[in-house]
């Protein structure tokens, strides 16, 4: 007997393309390695045309948003932290001493210690 296409290429224990639900299945790791691959393709052309890098991966996240799994938007807090780490850690591989001013020390102490200053008082005060 010849199975519809449909219930081919659908796995076992998912829902097949023909109940509506269009959404790809395939495993999570997969498709965060899709995201991540596309992620760098498109970082490397908006690198090479001369525009931010920071651009391509974010109109990659937006394109991929329509084809995420569930189990993708579960994992978006995880991959969030990860993202602010790794744009931590990309920041503080780039700062050299030698940029580092004065008056840019000052810029950023200042405001800094104001802040500080107008916490412990409210803590204090009220």
């Amino acid at each position: 007997m010849i199975q519809p296409i449909s219930q081919v290429l659908a796995p076992s224990g998912s829902v097949d393309i023909s109940s509506g639900d269009h959404a790809a299945h395939y495993p999570l790791q997969l498709g965060l390695a899709y995201l991540f691959l596309g992620g760098y393709l498109v970082r490397t052309v908006f690198v090479s045309a001369g525009l931010p890098s920071s651009v391509g991966v974010i109109l990659v996240g937006f394109v991929f948003s329509f084809f995420f799994q569930y189990e993708l938007l579960e994992a978006r807090d995880a991959l969030q932290e990860l993202a602010f780490f790794l744009v931590l850690l990309t920041a503080g591989m780039e700062i050299r001493l030698k940029d580092l001013r004065v008056y840019l020390f000052v810029m950023a102490f200042f405001p800094a210690t104001c802040e500080l200053i107008t916490i412990a008082a409210y803590g204090v005060f009220v």
